[in-house]
């Protein structure tokens, strides 16, 4: 496989998150939003590193209940991060069965939460940040559409 130019990578990972972010809506019900999109590539692969906004809705101010609601977004987003892939076609696909343990194509960082309380009213009214970082190998293209 040729490597990518860093135009046709961008587009491309451009596209693939839209689509990422549609299916996990779609298996999860969390609206997401991803910024600072950054691609990357080189010789023998690519990389492309993005912030994810969870937003989810706390319905008491209380530390317990707030860590407990976050607890559950948490769980749900990183689980669903953690099955996908993203292939040499600069695509993402979720693997149902976890990838081999020494698998490194992605990296998941906590960058922080924010909470504003107004009282009871208003949907989600606290936020999830976290980034990801995730990589393609070229020759691992056999392994996909080979």
């Amino acid at each position: 496989m040729e490597p990518y130019s860093i135009e046709e990578f961008t587009q491309k990972i451009k596209k693939s998150i839209q689509v990422l972010l549609f299916l996990f809506e779609a298996k999860t019900g969390i609206k997401s939003k991803a910024s600072n999109i950054q691609p990357h590539v080189g010789d023998k692969g690519a990389e492309v590193y993005f912030e994810l906004e969870v937003p989810f809705e706390t319905l008491d101010p209380d530390i317990g209940s707030f860590t407990f609601t976050l607890n559950k977004v948490d769980d749900v987003t990183v689980g669903f991060f953690n099955k996908v892939v993203l292939t040499p076609k600069a695509d993402f696909i979720y693997a149902k069965h976890k990838q081999p343990e020494d698998h490194d194509d992605m990296v998941g960082l906590c960058m922080g939460v924010n909470y504003e309380w107004s009282g009871h009213e208003g949907q989600n009214n606290s936020k999830m940040m976290l980034a990801f970082e995730y990589y393609l190998y070229y020759d691992e293209y056999d392994q996909y559409y080979g």
